[in-house]
């Protein structure tokens, strides 16, 4: 996966749904996005929440991974009013010795409640599975983050706990499996 290649998405949209818009990054992000990865409530599964210009780094790596892989986390907006919520989508994070898409997802304090994760999620698992034409995709969310739990619920077939690579610690593995075709 070493070689550039354009954006999947060439006009930067990536989807739609009813109540989301979900695009592409960009630098015009960054003071929304840090109101939630600045956030020590919305972070606190994290070490740390991030400075602003971790904000922007936190950007460039989806931005990197849109030029190597063609995918990366993305921007979600409410359709109605192009409202940034957060973000979501696949990076690629080591898991057991390989490299898998995991769809991660922040959502602003504010919109916790009403389904806009398990939404962009369900959205951006059906895109690793169907136009990125993954077999697999997972979630990797710390045992204590409940409400990450719940979505992943709803977004996966399976969960089992596993110790992540990348942590060393145990994290609930969430995954699902693009169905064989006959």
């Amino acid at each position: 996966m070493g070689t550039r290649r354009a954006s999947s998405f060439p006009d930067g949209i990536v989807a739609r749904t009813d109540r989301l818009t979900i695009r592409e990054l960009t630098f015009d992000d960054v003071d929304a996005l840090f109101e939630i990865l600045g956030d020590a409530i919305a972070m606190e599964h994290y070490p740390a929440p991030k400075t602003r210009a971790e904000t922007e780094a936190w950007i460039h790596w989806a931005r990197d991974s849109y030029e190597r892989n063609g995918f990366g986390l993305w921007a979600v907006e409410r359709a109605a009013d192009g409202a940034f919520l957060g973000d979501c989508g696949p990076m690629l994070q080591p898991v057991e010795g390989e490299l898998v898409p995991e769809v991660g997802y922040h959502i602003a304090r504010r919109e916790w409640g009403r389904g806009y994760a398990t939404e962009a999620a369900l959205t951006c698992r059906d895109i690793v599975l169907g136009r990125l034409g993954f077999g697999r995709v997972v979630s990797i969310v710390a045992p204590e983050n409940l409400a990450s739990r719940r979505v992943g619920e709803k977004v996966h077939d399976s969960m089992r706990e596993f110790t992540w690579e990348r942590s060393g610690r145990p994290m609930c593995l969430y995954e699902t499996r693009r169905p064989a075709t006959a």
